[in-house]
């Protein structure tokens, strides 16, 4: 009975291997065009124009055909047009001869064109296509696409690797955003009154035009319709709890002309929206600690007195940052990029249910206040100025 269990469990055993076919599915890489980053344009007669970096292999031709040219020393532009964005992909085959592969790509740029007339359209495949991941950069540039990708490298053999690097660090500085593909539809899927992207550019004070990050777009619905610069971005940033560090710089208690540079070493920021008397009103608080990380004045700052005035000068510039947001969202753009109507559907549904169709009308009335609470936490090794 036992040896007929062991062949029996023998049997079994050798049997497994020809059940599991473990890449019945595969699919070589050979003969793919690895893509690396998108771009999408505004073309002629209203179509699509798609564009591609492509990641030169081995097996990758010397040089590029009809439509392509060697942007880069590994990589390859091709560019194709449509009347959608899959038919311009497909026709990019026709150019290629290699079928597009997008889990390596690392973001999709778009064009101003495009962004101005909507970007819902041009994202919905890639939001229902399996291979485009959903962490995949989405950012918007104020000329066109195509010219983001001619862009070259400094540090990197890719400039789309570089661009990943970007924008992972982008809590170092806190002045531009980083938003993905899936939190770009989910705040369009939400129907969000807004969205805010990162403003990408061609830095046009460097010869090999390399990239550069620079500010934020700014959306009502999907339709582009502003931008914010570096401050502006950062003012935003703070609403939504997502500085991370940076420098605050601000003139030297007594010495106007002199700077003073302080790190940010920790930030929380919160809304809190209340309703008395009928009357609206949300307070923006924000949290913040950091250090003395450089002085330009001969000022002893380490002085308690003159460390509250430091403390105070800080407090006004972060205010200052937020109010300047806050106005811009609510006068110039009058569109709620702050969240003000998600903070106040969580607090009060029943209120909110009454407003929520009205509050582009709402938005730009409600009183907003604005509150600071800074802390030094060091000012450095030295303790006064030399």
């Amino acid at each position: 009975m036992r040896k007929v269990k062991r062949v029996i469990y023998l049997l079994l055993i050798l049997g497994i291997p020809l059940l599991i076919s473990g890449c019945w599915d595969r699919k070589e890489l050979e003969g793919r065009a690895i893509i690396t980053l998108i771009a999408i344009d505004k073309g002629k007669n209203n179509e699509i124009k798609f564009s591609v970096q492509i990641a030169r292999t081995s097996d990758s031709p010397a040089s590029s055909s009809e439509g392509s040219s060697g942007g880069e020393r590994d990589s390859v532009i091709m560019s194709s047009t449509g009347d959608t964005v899959f038919d311009a992909i497909r026709n990019l085959v026709l150019k290629s001869g290699r079928k597009l592969y997008y889990p390596h790509n690392t973001a999709i740029i778009l064009g101003n064109g495009i962004a101005t007339e909507g970007i819902l359209p041009v994202l919905d495949l890639f939001n229902r296509d399996a291979e485009m991941r959903p962490l995949t950069w989405v950012l918007v540039t104020p000329g066109e696409a195509a010219d983001i990708l001619e862009a070259q490298a400094t540090l990197e053999s890719l400039s789309a690797k570089q661009l990943d690097m970007m924008l992972m660090d982008f809590g170092a500085s806190s002045k531009t955003v980083a938003t993905n593909l899936l939190d770009t539809m989910k705040q369009l899927a939400y129907d969000s009154p807004g969205v805010v992207l990162s403003n990408i550019e061609p830095d046009l004070s460097n010869p090999k035009k390399t990239l550069l990050l620079n500010g934020a777009a700014v959306f009502r619905r999907d339709k582009l319709i502003g931008r914010l610069d570096l401050l502006e971005t950062r003012g935003y940033l703070w609403t939504q709890d997502k500085v991370k560090s940076g420098i605050i710089t601000f003139p030297c208690p007594g010495e106007e002309n002199k700077k003073v540079s302080m790190e940010i070493k920790k930030a929380k920021g919160k809304i809190e929206p209340d309703i008395t008397d009928g009357k609206l009103k949300f307070t923006i608080t924000v949290n913040v600690v950091s250090r003395l990380a450089e002085q330009a004045c001969l000022t002893d700052l380490g002085n308690p007195e003159e460390l509250m005035e430091l403390k105070k000068s800080q407090d006004e510039v972060i205010e200052k940052e937020i109010r300047n947001i806050v106005d811009k969202a609510q006068d110039k753009y009058g569109t709620d990029i702050l969240g003000f109507g998600t903070e106040l559907s969580r607090k009060f549904p029943q209120e909110w249910q009454k407003m929520k169709d009205n509050w582009t009308e709402e938005f730009p009335k409600a009183e907003v206040n604005i509150v600071v609470n800074s802390k030094i936490s060091d000012i450095g090794l030295v303790k006064k100025p030399f």
